[in-house]
């Protein structure tokens, strides 16, 4: 009955009203590969002060596009970013150096 598509929506409700009274940050973790649960929680402790936040939870994203290094949203509707991102520091050297693609730079 596509009734599936709901359950993304329910699963989002929870986790804000589950987050609230726990004082939880739920932070997004973009990568090239799956890291290890033992870094995650090295990036978990290590964003928790920036958070304000009590408790720290980590939800991966692989993009196998971003050639190496990872990204870090959180914050009210993840606005605040932690860009570590090779990809995009190469795209920004290979302006400055004025080479129209990146690939040819690499």
């Amino acid at each position: 009955m596509k009734r599936i598509e709901l359950m993304k929506d329910l699963v989002k409700e929870f986790e804000l009203v589950y987050n609230s009274p726990t004082d939880t940050e739920l932070v997004v973790v973009t990568l090239v590969v799956q890291l290890e649960s033992q870094h995650l929680a090295q990036i978990a402790k290590g964003v928790q002060p920036l958070t304000g936040s009590k408790n720290v939870r980590i939800k991966t994203v692989i993009d196998p596009s971003l050639v190496a290094g990872f990204m870090i949203r959180y914050g009210n509707s993840r606005s605040k970013l932690i860009d570590m991102i090779v990809k995009k520091q190469l795209e920004g050297i290979a302006a400055q150096l004025d080479i129209g693609d990146v690939h040819l730079a690499v």
